[in-house]
């Protein structure tokens, strides 16, 4: 016969870890919306189901580790607020209450999914990658030393699959009569998707959607920085 003790210790070396992680499942059940856009939303189901960019699939915890679908990303959880790390970006989450009906926004992309909108479907962190980028105009801006050109430009992600870009530019140079300011604009307007942690162009040469190599981190001050094409862009004030 074992002591008391020991089939204790027995017991919880086998059985604690699958009843913790239980116990934090049974705490992540519920609705959310997204921080960073309200409209975003999300509902881990107690039967293991679960619906994320509006589409039906499975969650499940285990350690640190949440799973949506196919999408493996580890979270933190506390008083109601759940944080995703995506790759470099942080993405939280604050539960809400409501009635069982789905949440209107996730019923409002499913449909779109449906209808064959340009920006919908993939994996739930294709989805809030497109939450992020269509939360805010983008801005940027170089400064040529040399030449003492400076350039900004300011992009736009909307939902119908269009990419809005609007570019300024200012040149000095000198001569005998001084010094010379000029200025020029311009704007267009291509297709944009994103699909598989990857953002493609159709710039419209006929290559079709081409990959541009999109990268995003955090600054010192915690704010997002996308990077493309040699440029750096930050979210638009």
């Amino acid at each position: 016969m074992y002591p008391l003790k020991a089939l204790i210790l027995i017991w919880f070396v086998l059985l604690g870890p699958s009843w913790a992680w239980s116990q934090v499942a049974s705490e992540l059940v519920g609705k959310y919306h997204m921080e960073l856009d309200s409209g975003e939303a999300m509902e881990l189901r107690a039967d293991g189901t679960a619906v994320m960019g509006g589409e039906e699939t499975r969650w499940a915890v285990r350690g640190r580790q949440l799973t949506i679908g196919t999408d493996v990303m580890p979270f933190v959880y506390q008083s109601g607020r759940l944080i995703l790390s995506v790759g470099p970006l942080q993405l939280g989450w604050r539960k809400v209450g409501g009635s069982a009906n789905r949440p209107a926004a996730a019923e409002n992309a499913r449909r779109e999914a449906q209808a064959g909108a340009p920006n919908a479907g993939g994996s739930s962190q294709d989805a809030q990658y497109r939450q992020i980028l269509m939360n805010s105009a983008w801005c940027s801006f170089t400064y040529n030393k040399v030449s003492g050109t400076s350039s900004t430009r300011r992009v736009v992600f909307r939902p119908d699959g269009m990419l809005l870009i609007n570019g300024g530019a200012e040149t000095y140079s000198s001569g005998y009569g001084g010094v010379y300011a000029g200025q020029s604009s311009n704007s267009n307007a291509i297709r944009w998707k994103y699909q598989d942690l990857r953002l493609y162009l159709d710039e419209g040469s006929g290559e079709g959607f081409q990959d541009v190599g999109l990268t995003a981190s955090k600054n010192s001050n915690g704010s997002i920085i996308l990077k493309a094409a040699g440029r750096e862009y930050a979210m638009c004030r």
